[in-house]
C-alpha cells in the first residue's frame, strides 16, 4: 500500500502515514483503511465520523451509514446528487444539487441550492430545504450557531480560477456569499470542513487542492492531498475519502487515514 500512498498523497504524507499506523488511535479504529462494501454507479462525494461509533458517505445516488469496520447500518438511495454532508444532533446534514444529470453539469437560471436533512439513525429524509439562491451545492459545514456554509460547483459568473461559497442562515435564506481567487480546479468546492477554528475547502478534481481558512474566511495555507473525495479529522490525523472505478466501470471506495501534513 506504501507505494500507492506515495502516488496518491506524495512521500512525504505517505511516510508520516505508516509510521502512524503502529501507533494508538483515538476513536477511531487503528487501521489504515475502512470499505465500503457494495459497488455504486455514482462516485463518492464526501465523507464524516460522527465521533462515536459511526462513519457516514454520500455516495452521489446514496447515503450510508457504517460502523467503524465498514459494515453497513443504514442506507437510502436517493434521486438527487448528493454530496457534501455533516451529521449534528441526529440528523445527516446534506447539501444536494438538483437536477444535476438533467442539466449536463450546468448551472441553469432553475438551479437552486438545496440542503435536506435526514435521521441519523434511519437515514429517512425529514426536511427539504430549497433556497433562494441560484447556484448548485457541491459541499456542506456546520456551524455552531447553526448557519451553514455551503459551497458550489463553479457557476458561468465566475472565471475559470475561482470558486464562490455561501454563509447561510438557520432560516436558509442568504446571509453572504464569499469568492476565491486563484484556484484552478475544474468543477468547484468538493468538501468544506472545520477543525481547531479553521476551515478546510478541499476542490473538486484538479491536484487535490485543499485551502485552510481562519474563522474570517480569510486564506492562510494550501495543501495538496491527491484522490480526495471528502475527508474528516480525528485528533491531529485526517481520514480521507477515496473512490475508484472498478472492472465493471462502478465505483468502490474506503476512509484511508493519513497523517495531516505540516501546518494542516
Amino acid at each position: 500500500m506504501k507505494n500507492g500512498l506515495n502516488a496518491m498523497f506524495g512521500s512525504s504524507i505517505a511516510i508520516g502515514y505508516a509510521a502512524y499506523a503502529l501507533a494508538a488511535f483515538g476513536g477511531m479504529p487503528d487501521v489504515e483503511r475502512i470499505a465500503l462494501p457494495g459497488e455504486y454507479t455514482g462516485h463518492l462525494q464526501d465523507v464524516w465520523y460522527d465521533g462515536a461509533d459511526a462513519l457516514y458517505w454520500a455516495h452521489t445516488h446514496q447515503l450510508i451509514k457504517t460502523d467503524l469496520k465498514g459494515n453497513i447500518r443504514a442506507k437510502a438511495d436517493v434521486a438527487e446528487h448528493h454530496a457534501g454532508l455533516e451529521v449534528c444532533d441526529g440528523k445527516v446534514y446534506v447539501a444536494v444539487c438538483m437536477l444535476q444529470s438533467k442539466t449536463g453539469g450546468k448551472t441553469l437560471p432553475s438551479s437552486r441550492v438545496t440542503i435536506n436533512v435526514y435521521d441519523a439513525a434511519t437515514l429517512k429524509l425529514l426536511e427539504e430545504h430549497v433556497t433562494d439562491i441560484n447556484d448548485r451545492s457541491g459541499s456542506l459545514c456546520l456551524l455552531d450557531d447553526g448557519t451553514f456554509l455551503v459551497g458550489c460547483l463553479r457557476p458561468p459568473d465566475i472565471t475559470p480560477t475561482q470558486v464562490r461559497f455561501h454563509h447561510i442562515g438557520k432560516d436558509y435564506k442568504l446571509i453572504k456569499s464569499y469568492v476565491l481567487d486563484n484556484v484552478p480546479v475544474k468543477l468547484g468546492i468538493e468538501t468544506i470542513k472545520r477543525h481547531n477554528g479553521f476551515f478546510y475547502l478541499s476542490q473538486y478534481k484538479g491536484k487535490g487542492l485543499c485551502i485552510k481558512l481562519d474563522k474570517n474566511f480569510k486564506e492562510v495555507a494550501r495543501f495538496e492531498l491527491n484522490g480526495t473525495y471528502g475527508l474528516t479529522f480525528d485528533g491531529d490525523y485526517v481520514w480521507v475519502g477515496r473512490t475508484k472505478r472498478n472492472a465493471d466501470k462502478r465505483f468502490v471506495s474506503e476512509y484511508v487515514r493519513i497523517k495531516a501534513p505540516a501546518g494542516f
